[in-house]
């Protein structure tokens, strides 16, 4: 709608401009002939107190200059203060136009519309004959600026009206791209309550039973002969009650990512202890760097986890710690395959993975630590290949 209207203005404008000429035409030529009858009314050329008394009567009008010139561009007699300055070449009557056609050129001059045209006097000169001179008349086309400038009015008003319009249109679409995204995060959050209390429950419901599975085939695991197939399946139920213990061990540290402890916390130490806990070779690079106020458990956790994740994605990983800005900056590198565009948001949702083994909750756990921080963790494709998982946190 705002270019439409831009559109209409600056047409009506194209419009009026044009409409600019003919006004400011038709006003001096209509001046033109009033002039041309008050000097019609003498008998010899006008003298220049005569020009001013015609141009007194006429500047109401628009009429700002008059002078009569003879055939060679000489000034016999003048009234008002011409614009720019008068050609030298010899006006004499046009033999290629037809008979009775006036000879009137207009010409535009900074704001003004100069009108030349060739007048006869019947006089006596010498012997007799006629005697011919040139009118110049310089008008100011009042009625064409009125017009010029009430279209400068309406061509403003009309961009001033669609920058509003566009302004108003940006202000509704960032208000409801905003009302989409706090409705699709509230969703997000029940959704999430939701899961997390019926993980709970669950989770409380499995644990007990769970551990009496687990120890029973651990007994029953350890009284078979080596190598024989019962054992194989005795460990095998094993192996399957402890994947489902470290499922439970997540539901309810995802529960438990409710509240944090903060106190002072070197964040180089920090990376440094998870990078121990992780088997693989792994790179810690940080300078320096004053404490924060962190909970360094959580924090810890969460490298932790993107460490791990980083060494199983294809290792050598490097983990980097900065400060930008006041913001604590945590960047896990790894030499994989990447993370796909479309999958760098779903990846921090609970119980999304592409791995054959884990429960998908890590990374969502990491995500809800860090914004419990009132930070942020994203990821992207890292220089030379692989990811670069980012955190980045407040002061405090």
């Amino acid at each position: 709608m705002a270019a439409a209207l831009v559109a209409t203005v600056l047409a009506t404008r194209h419009t009026v401009g044009e409409a600019f000429t003919v006004v400011g035409e038709g006003q001096a030529l209509t001046d033109e002939q009033a002039v041309r009858a008050d000097i019609g009314e003498l008998e010899a050329p006008p003298t220049s107190a005569e020009l001013a008394v015609i141009l007194q009567d006429h500047h109401d009008e628009g009429v700002r200059y008059i002078a009569m010139l003879d055939n060679h561009a000489l000034v016999i007699a003048e009234a008002g203060n011409p614009k720019g300055v008068f050609s030298q070449r010899a006006r004499v009557a046009r033999t290629d136009r037809p008979r009775g056609t006036r000879n009137v050129e207009v010409v535009h001059i900074d704001g003004r519309l100069r009108i030349e045209t060739p007048v006869s006097f019947r006089r006596r000169w010498n012997g007799g004959g006629t005697r011919a001179s040139w009118i110049v008349i310089e008008v100011e086309p009042s009625e064409a600026h009125e017009l010029r400038a009430a279209s400068d009015r309406t061509f403003l008003i009309g961009v001033l009206a669609a920058f509003a319009m566009l302004g108003v249109a940006i202000a509704v679409v960032r208000r409801e791209v905003r009302r989409t995204a706090d409705e699709a995060e509230r969703e997000r959050q029940r959704r999430l309550a939701s899961l997390g209390e019926m993980s709970a429950v669950l989770a409380h419901e499995i644990k007990n039973p769970l551990a009496s599975l687990k120890g029973n085939a651990q007994l029953l695991a350890g009284s078979l002969p080596a190598g024989e197939k019962p054992r194989a399946k005795a460990e095998r139920v094993v192996d399957e009650a402890v994947r489902l213990e470290k499922l439970i061990q997540d539901l309810l540290a995802f529960m438990r990512t409710g509240t944090i402890e903060r106190s002072a916390y070197d964040p180089a130490i920090l990376a440094r202890d998870a990078a121990s806990s992780v088997q693989g070779e792994i790179e810690v690079v940080a300078g320096p760097l004053r404490t924060f106020q962190l909970d360094g458990n959580r924090i810890r956790e969460v490298l932790v986890n993107l460490i791990d994740n980083a060494i199983a994605a294809g290792p050598p990983v490097r983990v980097t710690v900065t400060v930008d800005h006041g913001w604590l900056i945590y960047e896990v590198i790894d030499h994989g395959a990447g993370v796909p565009a479309a999958e760098r948001e779903k990846i921090f949702e609970p119980f999304h993975t592409n791995k054959t083994h884990g429960t998908g909750l890590g990374l969502a756990i990491a995500k809800r630590l860090v914004e419990l921080h009132r930070g942020t963790i994203t990821v992207d494709d890292a220089p030379g290949g692989g990811a670069r998982f980012r955190i980045a946190l407040p002061e405090s």
